[in-house]
């Protein structure tokens, strides 16, 4: 009983804000041409990326894909040029940590590679001058390659998770609180 109080009063989500915008179902990406990824951040999310595609069938992409790493997330896009990727289903794009691929930092929505010739698919945007460029990386012999630039503005803004990061101070304090008062509640019950 004291520990199920306890716990109520903890409701606090810890997560980073970074939100991966584009691509999404509605915003697929077409053989042969430039598409871009775009996302929001808020302070305290990390400051620099590795960006990779991936996709569940290994058939379709044996492993992943990247296509840009050291990426300042104030620049709030990314162009992806010449998309040589396999047509299908399945598609995300990951921004995982500079130093350790396996922690993903944010995963877009799934999306669809479609044949050259499809009519574009709508695109966000974003304006400003910072710009980061580069070259698509094989994480395996058999994935196809390309090469990138972007574009953006470095205005931070609100994910739409509602969460608080631990790397800002905010988080690590809510974090605390939190704890505190789930330790008073139960050395009062």
């Amino acid at each position: 009983m004291r520990f199920s109080l306890a716990l109520l009063a903890l409701p606090i989500a810890v997560a980073n804000a970074l939100d991966i915008t584009g691509p999404s179902e509605s915003f697929y990406w077409v053989q042969n041409t430039s598409k871009t990824i775009t996302w929001t951040f808020n302070q305290g999310d990390p400051s620099v990326i590795n960006i990779n595609v991936v996709n569940s069938d290994n058939r379709t992409l044996n492993g992943a894909l990247s296509i840009a790493n050291s990426v300042n997330v104030s620049a709030l896009s990314f162009t992806f040029t010449n998309v040589t990727l396999r047509t299908g289903d399945g598609y995300q794009v990951q921004f995982v940590n500079t130093s350790n691929i396996t922690q993903v930092f944010a995963s877009s929505a799934v999306f669809t590679v479609k044949p050259p010739g499809t009519a574009a698919a709508p695109t966000a945007s974003a304006s400003g001058s910072p710009t980061a460029s580069g070259s698509a990386s094989n994480a395996s012999a058999t994935s196809p390659s390309g090469s990138a630039s972007s574009s953006g503005s470095a205005t931070p803004t609100s994910g739409n998770n509602g969460a608080v990061s631990l790397a800002s101070s905010q988080g690590v304090y809510g974090l605390i609180a939190a704890c505190g008062v789930a330790s008073l509640s139960a050395m009062l019950l």
